[in-house]
């Protein structure tokens, strides 16, 4: 049954060619005067001219520029808090990212800071409550994390060994400008863990204890159907506008709770996986392709029929009621063959992760509430994600 929610997706997109240009009449229409451009300093900003042609598209409305370059992949609180220094003394009234999700998280932080005395940090360890922020706008060039529209911003704390969210409405963007010709020259790599962020959003959302929910459910599995047929043929024509605008807007929808509304959501691959990019900066995709599929080994049985029709739905296995367990299973295996045919890993020995730490990432992780655990559709407590971590060790065809 849906349950009661709120939802309010409060960001303006620009969707399609030359998305971009549009941005000083936009940004004007706003009443911005003033914007710190926010970047990973990569050469595709430089090479394509794409930083001058932002830069300029501003001037022409007469709207000020400032710059922070230097996002790194899982975004440092020290850059964060560097943006928030120069936000405030240079008086921007916006912060506007350039790139993926990094960048998205990191401007959205600075953008929390940017407004109060308050330790930034303290809204991600949830010591304190966000209650204004100033407007992100982005421009998306590499579709992975929904962060062009969704509440959340991730950062890693390298002092402490720590990463962290913060999830609010207040951070969801103003505005985001979308052009799938920006993502045309990104590695296939980059282009494989933007699918695999996609595809886990939509499980983290599926995999609900709270049972059907008939059109959450449906747009679910024609997601991650679309992202399975997709995927594989972005890496192989990369430079197919069609495919990079189907892949791009599912990025959006994946992550902005479109799937996600009326259900109690799991969470736990993430929250799992992210301490790996924590401990080796391993990249959140292949953090979460490596969990994934142990996690789904280790909670399958709490909902084989969840994970059979989810096998049959996306993947088409077959299944006829009799055969749950078996098709539930396959399901799992299809998940993995998925990921290994886009040149992800599943395992720590694929990316060479030491398998040495899993103590100290369990220090890490968040767990919660009165069963001192996390996840949805099952609880997992501090011995059950180590049994993941092991499994996750090395890929593991079938049972033994």
């Amino acid at each position: 049954m849906l349950k009661d929610f709120n939802l309010c997706i409060d960001t303006k997109f620009v969707f399609g060619k030359d998305a971009q240009n549009q941005i000083g009449s936009e940004l004007k229409q706003m009443g911005i005067r003033k914007v710190l451009i926010h970047h990973d300093d990569g050469k595709f900003l430089y090479d394509t001219g794409l930083l001058d042609q932002v830069k300029e598209q501003l001037k022409k409305e007469g709207i000020e520029t400032l710059e922070l370059g230097g996002v790194l992949p899982n975004p440092r609180l020290s850059l964060v808090k560097e943006g928030i220094f120069l936000a405030k003394e240079e008086h921007a009234d916006m912060v506007l990212a350039i790139g993926g999700g990094s960048v998205i998280d990191s401007a959205k932080a600075i953008g929390l800071g940017a407004v109060t005395d308050i330790d930034v940090w303290d809204f991600f360890t949830g010591t304190e409550v966000p209650k204004k922020s100033l407007p992100t706008g982005v421009i998306l060039t590499c579709p992975a994390t929904g962060s062009e529209s969704s509440e959340v911003s991730v950062i890693n704390n390298t002092e402490i060994g720590m990463k962290l969210l913060v999830s609010n409405p207040i951070l969801r963007p103003a505005i985001a400008f979308m052009n799938p010709e920006l993502t045309c020259s990104l590695p296939k790599f980059l282009t494989a863990c933007g699918v695999v962020d996609m595809f886990s959003h939509v499980c983290e959302r599926y995999f609900s204890p709270d049972g059907e929910i008939g059109v959450i459910d449906r747009m679910s599995e024609g997601i991650l159907k679309t992202l399975v047929e997709v995927g594989p043929k972005v890496l192989a024509d990369p430079d197919n506008y069609s495919y990079r605008a189907e892949i791009m807007w599912i990025g959006t929808i994946a992550h902005n709770d479109t799937v996600g509304i009326g259900r109690i959501q799991d969470w736990a691959t993430h929250e799992i996986g992210n301490e790996l990019s924590a401990l080796y900066d391993t990249p959140h995709g292949a953090t979460l392709s490596i969990i994934m599929g142990s996690w789904m080994r280790y909670v399958y049985k709490e909902d084989p029929k969840r994970f059979a029709r989810y096998a049959k739905e996306v993947f088409g296995v077959d299944w006829n009621g009799d055969n749950t367990l078996e098709a539930a299973y396959k399901g799992i295996l299809k998940t993995e063959e998925f990921f290994r045919s886009m040149g992800m890993p599943v395992s720590f020995e694929d990316f060479r992760i030491p398998t040495d730490e899993v103590e100290k990432m369990l220090d890490q992780i968040a767990f919660r509430g009165e069963d001192d655990s996390i996840g949805g559709i099952k609880r997992l407590n501090r011995d059950d994600c180590r049994s993941i971590y092991k499994m996750a060790f090395s890929f593991r065809k079938t049972d033994e």
